[in-house]
């Protein structure tokens, strides 16, 4: 896949999922109870974040009218041992941008990007296998996606583990994603998926025990678990925008970060470009 990390103990845990949000919930005028009930965090103080209150005031209004999807998670127990590096993309495999924070843990990263379509080269043989990815520490989600020599493209939202979201995606879908990871001992992590395009959308959290994040990243991917260095399919270009990251000590800027280039036999296969400060593309080479 994307990353890979240190060994560390496998744990098995299992998501909350939370009741669909009712259509037209107002979450500006709701009791904490409420937000609590349907997993939306409670507004955040804006004299102390402002920032944060801006980021969920224009959530909060945006989504309001999308389709809540209550959360399917395929296995429901999730086993903490993601295959991802606490540092550094692997030039061979991946193609993104990774920013570090050591001092100042990531608490949220959010952001959005188009799924690509994938055409398949008559000089590779069998199935392709493609990943775009965006990640928070050792927290990941994964747009899985394969084409086989007939063109034939399949896509599924996975988290890092390979669990699959039952949230549809397709090439040309917009994937909106907020992941957050509190600094508590319980290691608690709260995800928000949106496809902007179908107007769905869907959340869950679970007590990872992971350690507060230090690493942010997005980009893209080639490869399985057992054979990584599999041909990279021809995608054309994938946008990532709307970035924003928040530690324990202010906001960050994942283009401030190490631009890594996919690089095989000193042939560069993909390369990342940064637009401005809250996005980037990558071009297939």
């Amino acid at each position: 896949m994307a990353k890979r990390k240190p060994a560390r103990t496998s744990r098995t845990k299992r998501f909350q999922l939370f009741p669909p949000i009712p259509k037209g919930f107002d979450a500006e005028k709701a009791t904490p109870k409420e937000l609590r009930r349907y997993g939306i965090p409670l507004r955040p103080d804006p004299s102390r974040d402002p920032g944060l209150t801006a980021i969920w005031d224009r959530s909060v209004r945006h989504y309001q009218d999308f389709e809540h999807l209550q959360a399917s998670i395929t296995p429901g127990n999730l086993v903490l041992d993601p295959i991802a590096p606490a540092l550094g993309l692997f030039p061979r495999e991946t193609c993104g941008f990774e920013l570090t924070s050591f001092n100042a843990p990531f608490t949220i990263f959010s952001g959005r990007w188009v799924v690509p379509n994938l055409h398949h080269s008559a000089t590779q043989a069998g199935t392709i296998f493609f990943h775009t990815f965006f990640g928070l520490g050792f927290l990941d989600v994964h747009v899985e996606m394969t084409v086989d020599p007939g063109q034939n493209v399949t896509s599924q939202i996975t988290l890092g583990s390979g669990a699959q979201v039952n949230l549809p995606v397709r090439p040309g879908d917009w994937m909106n994603v907020m992941l957050c990871l509190q600094t508590n001992p319980a290691g608690t992590a709260a995800f928000f998926l949106t496809n902007e395009t179908t107007r769905q959308r869907t959340n869950f959290s679970i007590d990872t025990g992971f350690p507060p994040a230090v690493t942010i990243n997005a980009g893209i991917s080639r490869g399985v678990t057992q054979t990584p260095f599999n041909p990279l399919a021809d995608f054309g270009t994938v946008y990532f925008d709307e970035l924003s990251a928040f530690t324990t000590s202010g906001t960050r800027l994942l283009v401030d970060g190490t631009a890594t280039s996919m690089v095989d036999n000193g042939v560069t296969l993909a390369r990342p470009i940064r637009l401005n400060d809250f996005a980037f593309r990558i071009d297939h080479a």
